[in-house]
This record gives C-alpha cells, sequence and structure tokens, in this order.
C-alpha cells in the first residue's frame, strides 16, 4: 500500500503541470467532484495532470464488508478508442492503492484491510456540458492483513470545474 501511494505521489511530481489543452474538456477543465456508485459509493474526485494522466480518489462507502473505504490511483487514458465527435470517450487503465477501515472492532486484526488495485475504465467527456461520466472494473490483490484477489466496479458522474 506504502509502495502504491509513493508511486502515485512520484508520478504526480514529474508529470508536467500541463499540456496542449491542459485538462480534458474543451474548456480545459482540470478538476472534477461527483459521486460513485457501486463496490463502493461515495464521494470521487478527479484532476487531471496532464492531457492523458490523471489522477481520481474516492471516500466511500462499502457495503458489502461494512466498511469505510478510500482509494487512489494514477489513470492513464486512451482518446483514440473511440470517435465520438464533438465528445470524447477515453478508455483507462491505471494502479492505485486502497484503505478500508471498520470501526467496530478498533483492536481486530481484520478492522484494516490494504491492497494494491488496477482500475479499467471508460469516461465520457461531454463537449456541451461540464460533466464525466465513467464506468470502471477494477481488480486488486488485497495486501493487509493477508493476500487475496478482490473485485470493485462503479459507476459515476462527475461535475468538471
Amino acid at each position: 500500500m506504502v509502495c502504491a501511494l509513493a508511486l502515485l505521489v512520484g508520478v504526480a511530481l514529474v508529470q508536467p503541470a500541463a499540456q496542449e489543452g491542459g485538462g480534458p474538456g474543451h474548456g480545459g477543465e482540470r478538476f472534477s467532484l461527483g459521486l460513485i456508485v457501486g463496490h463502493p459509493t461515495g464521494i470521487s474526485a478527479k484532476y487531471w495532470l496532464a492531457q492523458y494522466s490523471a489522477v481520481d480518489a474516492a471516500l466511500a462507502w462499502n457495503f458489502q464488508s461494512e466498511r469505510f473505504h478510500l482509494h487512489a490511483d494514477y489513470l492513464h487514458h486512451f482518446f483514440d478508442a473511440f470517435d465520438v465527435s464533438p465528445d470524447r470517450l477515453p478508455l483507462y487503465l491505471g494502479i492505485g492503492g486502497n484503505l478500508r477501515l471498520r470501526g467496530d472492532a478498533p483492536g481486530d486484526s481484520d478492522s484494516l484491510r490494504s491492497g494494491i488495485r488496477i482500475p479499467l475504465g471508460v469516461s465520457f467527456l461531454s463537449s456541451e456540458l461540464p460533466l464525466e461520466a465513467f464506468g470502471e472494473v477494477v481488480p486488486g490483490i488485497r495486501i493487509i492483513p493477508n493476500t487475496e484477489f478482490e473485485l470493485w466496479g462503479g459507476i459515476g458522474l462527475r461535475y468538471r470545474f
């Protein structure tokens, strides 16, 4: 988990602050905020580092395991996959980490879970409205407290600023 978060911070620091056009929208919006529904469900944010790269994060609740969920990912977007001009429909692939906490058993060895995630998704960026709709499937590996394969997914909508 620490290695994944260190990777995210390192990539964010070496990315150029802006490339042609800044963010993904035609107006150059770099930040978006909204909701993700699925596994987990909560608040989702995204910040564009450059034309093809972004970081996203979520503060959410995992209804399946009844845990507070926090994740952050570095994402690379592939804008040439589909032509839906004047809108944009990039595929994205990323790597990140997650942290899940359960407050009802603070001393329990299972109260903290952490791992690595690999989000695979698609975003719809409207040219007329400052909105981003997205859907993703996220395979991952839990590392703490034990090693186990996990699968998450969700759909969401963010408002671009």
